[in-house]
């Protein structure tokens, strides 16, 4: 188990990525189409490389964000998968592509698993990644979809400059895990809140063309 020291010092030589996205209200609507992307992006990621995750459970049948990190293990092995997350969760267990975990009581009820407080201070597991990034940097920030605490997430990436790429991708469910997203929706609805509310700016490395005619 790590402490916020360790982590930091773990961390502080390796090239860090991070991927945030569809939670288990929203999820993927098309699990080919999660596959194809994560495999883009995976082409861009140098070998012992690593991802911050923070503990949406991974199930293939409800595949969310925390499928996508199941998936980045199975196709490169190489990459480490560092976990944050509240220790209110540790009953959830740790997940079999996770190297190690940082447990932190650093939350409150009405901020529990991220995003930001009425203040508009990042709390929980977004201070937790925002601290970091403010001490040895993350590289690149992926956005696949999202929810609020996304939306959220994506005006603190603007606000320290970090490189990011949102992508998208459409959800299952209309952000409460009943109601199906319908063929006949609006590309609004398909995609969710994130939906023109999110901007690519750095394309520099990454092969639009060919994220377009996956998503297509």
């Amino acid at each position: 188990m790590l402490t916020y020291k360790s982590l930091v010092n773990t961390l502080k030589d390796k090239r860090i990525y991070m991927l945030t996205g569809n939670g288990t209200k929203n999820q993927f609507n098309n699990i080919t189409k999660l596959k194809q992307i994560i495999k883009f992006i995976l082409e861009n990621i140098p070998k012992q490389s690593c991802f911050l995750y923070f503990g949406d459970q991974s199930n293939k049948l409800k595949p969310d964000i925390g499928y996508a990190f199941e998936l980045i293990k199975l196709l490169r092995p190489d990459i480490d998968i560092y976990m944050i997350q509240i220790n209110e969760a540790k009953n959830w267990g740790i997940p079999s592509f996770v190297k190690d975990v940082y447990w932190h009581n650093d939350y409150t009820k009405k901020c529990k698993w991220g995003g930001v407080n009425e203040s508009g201070n990042p709390c929980s597991n977004t201070k937790k990644w925002v601290n970091l990034h403010n001490r040895i940097g993350i590289d690149y920030i992926f956005i696949l979809g999202g929810g609020e605490i996304t939306l959220q997430e994506y005006y603190l990436i603007k606000q320290y400059n970090i490189n990011y790429l949102y992508i998208p991708i459409e959800r299952k469910f209309k952000g409460d895990g009943i109601t199906k997203i319908k063929s006949t929706d609006t590309k609004k609805n398909k995609i969710g809140i994130t939906y023109n509310k999110i901007k690519n700016i750095n394309q520099d490395i990454y092969s639009f063309k060919e994220l377009y005619y996956i998503l297509s």
